[in-house]
């Protein structure tokens, strides 16, 4: 027997709706990342216009506050690794 075409029908529009809710967390947390970056490059810059002298240690710090943070948040982040092994011992 060959299923009705409303039970297929309604499989396919849970899996369609399924696959687009465990999408959207992965383009929330994209989309926040991508809004601390601006963040922190207005930030910089404004830093820069306020205190020119500075400009160099400020860049130097954010490059360094945008690494960390990157490899803490993306999946294959060593200092996140190293962190959790030295929380263990």
């Amino acid at each position: 027997m060959l299923p009705s075409s409303a039970s297929t029908t309604s499989n396919l529009a849970v899996t369609g709706v399924s696959g687009t809710v465990e999408n959207r967390p992965a383009r929330q947390v994209k989309l926040r990342n991508t809004r601390a970056l601006v963040g922190l490059v207005a930030a910089v810059v404004l830093f820069g216009l306020a205190f020119p002298g500075l400009l160099a240690p400020a860049v130097a710090i954010a490059v360094l506050a945008a690494i960390v943070a990157l490899d803490l948040i993306l999946p294959s982040g060593e200092l996140r690794q190293m962190l959790g092994n030295h929380r263990t011992s």
